[in-house]
């Protein structure tokens, strides 16, 4: 079956650490093959990239940005030694990182559009609300905002204040935001995108990256386990799609190309 610009079709982008390279390809994969989504979720690193797939920027355009120096200079931040040196005092920021050049970068992309001025397929975002003390979904407001939001990992980022109230790292408590698809009737398949690291025992070394996320990968994994549950007994179509990567890393460097053909081999087996 072949379909495209499906409303039904609902993909989910899943947190890693700087895994959007892969969720890239992934995207464009299925784009290339006539599968075109209606709506996708993203959280974390899936936040960002199908934010801006979402927002317009695809194909090569998406592709060759997460390759550029550019991307990587959006998550310099020149008092990151202070802030760091002040982290644990009563001065210190709430994060190393405060997003503010990352803010620029993406406004410079998407300008000040919001999540649901979107022309494209709607857009929901993963975020974690410090006020409320809970996970949201996220379906409107300024978009390259709630995308440094979603990506904002506590300690790492400074908490992000958006029109009043702040936020974290979606990835905290919903690193698949898919269950709220479940009872959707207007969706008919879900598309869940996960990237699994290599084990520890492949590792030869440790990075604070690779800390992190072989961390947060233990309680990711038993919350999957939940929400995989829940798909096989809504009874809906949900398609669990996993793309292995070697280990994250801030700046990818020349393997941010293998790490886009990875999640593009994804797409490309699932189509079949």
């Amino acid at each position: 079956m072949n379909v495209q610009n499906d409303p039904g079709l609902a993909v989910c982008l899943a947190s890693s650490f700087c895994g959007y390279h892969a969720h890239a390809g992934f995207l464009n994969e299925l784009d290339r093959r006539g599968w075109r989504p209606g709506k996708i979720a993203g959280s974390s690193a899936g936040a960002l990239a199908g934010g801006l797939w979402a927002a317009g920027i695809r194909g090569e355009a998406l592709e060759g940005l997460f390759r550029s120096w550019r991307m990587k200079w959006a998550f310099i931040d020149a008092l990151a030694i202070p802030r760091f040196i002040l982290l644990p005092s009563v001065w210190g920021s709430s994060g190393v990182l405060s997003a503010k050049p990352l803010k620029r970068f993406l406004k410079q992309l998407i300008g000040d559009r919001r999540i649901e001025e979107l022309s494209g397929p709607s857009v929901e975002l993963a975020v974690f609300n410090l006020a409320k003390s809970k996970g949201e979904i996220v379906r409107e407001g300024p978009l390259a905002e709630f995308i440094a939001a979603s990506l904002a990992v506590p300690m790492l980022f400074a908490a992000q204040e958006i029109e009043g109230e702040w936020f974290v790292d979606g990835g905290v408590t919903n690193e698949t935001p898919f269950e709220h698809w479940l009872d959707d009737p207007a969706v008919h398949t879900i598309l869940v995108h996960t990237i699994r690291h290599e084990s520890p025992s492949e590792r030869k070394s440790w990075s604070p990256g690779a800390v992190a996320a072989s961390v947060h990968s233990v309680t990711a994994g038993e919350a999957l386990r939940r929400r995989r549950e829940m798909a096989e007994a809504s009874g809906k179509r949900v398609h669990f799609l996993e793309t292995r990567t070697p280990p994250p890393g801030l700046f990818q460097g020349k393997r941010a190309g293998a790490l886009i053909e990875a999640g593009r081999a994804t797409a490309a087996a699932w189509v079949g």
